[in-house]
């Protein structure tokens, strides 16, 4: 079993994926020490999601989900005031084993949870090409907005990831993604997502010309 011994960032509404990149406005001074340790040290920042009821004991350790996602930092910009612009590349699931540390910010002992894929090739490779076609149809409606992948060949996991990454999502559907160990899974997920997505845009955009000017008429 590999494990890390990794910082914890909680947020009650940001999720972090494996292969994909996150940028954070880091302003609250425990966290902004965090970032200036793990920028000395190399240290990974796990991402998890805070538990319901979070806000009686922000400020202390409130609770948080049993997985989430280590990153390291790839960019880290100084701002006035001690605050920082940082930008976290996921790099693995984990899941916290003890708290190793609990202030000024908390540190966690954890296990690094495989990525796995268990179906055949064929229907690997069948899944990829739909994600991304399905993906290139839905960007097409706001081209501006949908981007995937800062490499020329991103494997199956990197497509996954990045998609679920961009749709808009409610925040347990990310989770329950997150979740899943099995990344075809995954993927089937996502594409059912992406489908329902493109079906209803689609079918406001053949209507479109039914819109009154005014928007007061109905």
């Amino acid at each position: 079993m590999n494990e890390d011994v990794i910082a914890i960032f909680p947020l009650p509404n940001v999720i972090l994926f494996p292969k994909t990149l996150l940028p954070l406005h880091i302003f609250e001074p425990r966290y902004c020490e965090m970032v200036r340790d793990t920028w000395a040290t190399k240290q990974l920042i796990g991402m998890f999601l805070l538990q319901e009821g979070w806000q009686d004991d922000y400020y202390g350790n409130p609770p948080v989900h049993p997985i989430g996602c280590a990153g390291e930092m790839i960019h880290m910009e100084a701002l006035p005031e001690g605050k920082y612009d940082i930008v976290l590349r996921g790099l693995y699931r984990v899941r916290p084993l003890e708290m190793v540390q609990e202030f000024p910010y908390r540190k966690a002992r954890v296990e690094v949870l495989p990525e796995l894929l268990t179906e055949e090739p064929a229907k690997v490779k069948q899944m990829r090409e739909n994600l991304l076609s399905s993906f290139q149809k839905l960007a097409s409606f706001d081209p501006q907005e949908l981007q995937i992948s800062e490499s020329q060949d991103p494997d199956f996991a990197e497509v996954v990831n990045q998609i679920a990454t961009q749709l808009p999502m409610e925040l347990e559907t990310r989770f329950e993604l997150l979740k899943t160990d099995d990344v075809y899974l995954r993927a089937e997920s996502v594409y059912q997502f992406l489908s329902k997505r493109i079906s209803i845009l689609e079918w406001t955009q053949r209507f479109a010309h039914l819109r009154p000017v005014d928007p007061n008429q109905n």
